[in-house]
Formats: structure tokens, sequence, C-alpha cells
């Protein structure tokens, strides 16, 4: 702020020591720093002030631009997200296939009731519930009983069948 160097500080020391005299100095000087830390707190705060006003005015420009202004959110994600517009074309595409669809439906099944006369058995049939699935019985397979024990421990070998001379004990 201010361009001051040390021999100008030294001359306006030895002026304030000469006009104010050594005695009352210190007293001088406290009541200096005081007002310099005063004003310093005060442009601490209008600065601050300055600084809120200027986001406030950010903030309101911003706001404005987005509600009617040129930048549209939509329009941003949309250019975010499907940059080449394919996507948009597409999802126009299934919509146009979705309603032939459905339109082709609805002829089939204005077509069909046109045939019948109102009267008939099979229209009422038809209107009444809907065609039920036929079941189809099979004859049920059981499991051969060797395929239903559990593998033994030894590898997966089936242990010989044991004879009457097996059983007898056996001397050691």
């Amino acid at each position: 702020m201010f361009d001051i160097g040390w021999s100008e500080m030294m001359v306006i020391a030895t002026l304030a020591l000469i006009v104010i005299g050594p005695k009352d100095l210190p007293r001088v000087l406290k009541s200096v720093s005081y007002w310099v830390r005063k004003a310093r707190s005060l442009a601490r705060e209008f600065q601050s002030g300055v600084d809120e006003m200027i986001r406030e005015a950010d903030l309101d420009d911003a706001k404005t631009l987005l509600q009617g202004g040129n930048l549209s959110v939509e329009r941003l994600v949309e250019d975010t997200i499907d940059p080449t517009g394919s996507l948009k074309q597409e999802a126009r595409d299934l919509e146009i296939a979705a309603k032939a669809t459905t339109e082709e439906t609805s002829k089939v099944s204005a077509k069909s009731s046109s045939e019948e006369p109102p009267g008939s058995a099979e229209a009422a049939e038809s209107e009444a519930e809907p065609p039920k699935a036929t079941i189809i019985k099979h004859p049920v397979q059981v499991a051969p009983p060797h395929s239903l024990t559990p593998p033994s421990d030894d590898g997966g070998r089936v242990p010989a069948a044991e004879t009457p001379e097996d059983n007898t004990q056996k001397t050691a």
C-alpha cells in the first residue's frame, strides 16, 4: 500500500521520539496499534461484504441463465449422453414399431370378431374364457436300485458280495 523503506521509517521514528518524547512514546504506539487493528478489521469486514455481494450476483446470473436463458439443462444432458442423436432415433423407431404392432393386433382382433356372427357359440366361447392348455401325462420312470445308493469310499469300486466262508473268524 505504502512504499516506505527503512530509511523513511528511521526518519519517522526519530521525529516521533523528538516530538512526543520518550515518556509518552509507548502509550502513543499502543493507541496507534489499536487504531491500525481497528482499521484492518473494518477493511476485512468490508471486503467480506463485497465478496458476498459478488457471490450473490453470480448466483442470480446463473439462476436467470438456467431458468429462461440460453442454457437448457435438458439439452446439456442430451448432448452429453447422446451427442450423435442415434439413441434418440432408435427410441423413435421402437415407438413407431410398437404402435404399428398394437394397430395390427387390434385390426386382427377386429377382423376375427367381424367374421363370426356375434351370437355364435364359438364367439361366445372365445370371449368368455381363454383356451385351456392340454395336459399330457407320461408314465413315471423309476431309476434302478443300484443308481440310488451313494458311492462307496473306496474310489467307486463295488465291493464283492460276501460269501459264508468269508464270515468265519480269521486266525491271526
